[in-house]
């Protein structure tokens, strides 16, 4: 396998620097300094991994995993600690609290590789079951009952085949990471459909979209054509 791939988010141009040092050469490095740099680059580079401090100018880290198409593993880094329940909330590779040794920052690094042999070795698990809100009570939904999500700013819409819809609180980029990607595609920046309910794609003049089984039609993104063109014999 050739260099991974890894991007430095981070403000800091002497912590940046440090980074690029103690990195191993395995790795190709880029770097950026705000969180509005850091979505172009995640969704044009495609990284294998962010090493990202949590507060960064323009777009959190956080902010940052909700608006990519790409989705990397992740160190955060920060400051303090009062993020770090959250960071592993998105799926953390780890957590680091400046100023951390460079013996502690090669330990991150091992525990990527060790992740990427894991999902190699055993695969992904993902839940058969969500739990949403309805009023004061969480209650189960079978996971194959979704037909799409859509995106409402922070929030996302979980869209179920008997028509009922439910709010999360969570970005769509959140809730893309919790899903089965051989079930659940990204076909726009506010979409997701589960492919169990796509009856038909079709184009116009110049766009693409497909239709579920339920009549609801989407428009394919521009940016996310490819992923449909894989679906195609």
């Amino acid at each position: 396998m050739g260099r991974k791939i890894a991007l430095i988010v981070d403000s800091d141009i002497g912590h940046r620097r440090w980074l690029r040092e103690c990195t191993p050469k395995s790795f190709a490095l880029w770097e950026c300094e705000s969180g509005g740099e850091a979505v172009r680059y995640i969704n044009s580079l495609q990284p294998d991994l962010v090493l990202m401090n949590v507060n960064v100018p323009s777009k959190n880290a956080f902010e940052v995993l909700d608006s990519v198409d790409h989705l990397p593993g992740v160190i955060f880094m920060s400051d303090h600690v009062q993020d770090a329940a959250r960071a592993f909330e998105y799926q953390a590779i780890d957590y680091l609290v400046k100023p951390f040794s460079s013996a502690r920052f090669l330990h991150a690094l091992q525990r990527f590789e060790k992740s990427i042999e894991s999902k190699r070795s055993i695969g992904t698990l993902y839940p058969n079951r969500i739990f949403v809100e309805r009023g004061n009570r969480l209650i189960s939904r079978s996971i194959a009952e979704v037909t799409h999500l859509k995106a409402d700013k922070d929030y996302t819409w979980i869209h179920m085949k008997n028509g009922e819809s439910y709010l999360s609180n969570l970005g769509i980029g959140h809730v893309e990471r919790k899903l089965n990607p051989q079930i659940f595609i990204r076909i726009h920046r506010s979409y997701i459909v589960n492919l169990d309910f796509v009856m038909e794609m079709y184009r116009d003049a110049q766009r693409s979209f497909v239709t579920l089984v339920n009549g609801v039609e989407i428009n394919v993104g521009r940016n996310y054509r490819s992923a449909i063109k894989e679906l195609i014999f």
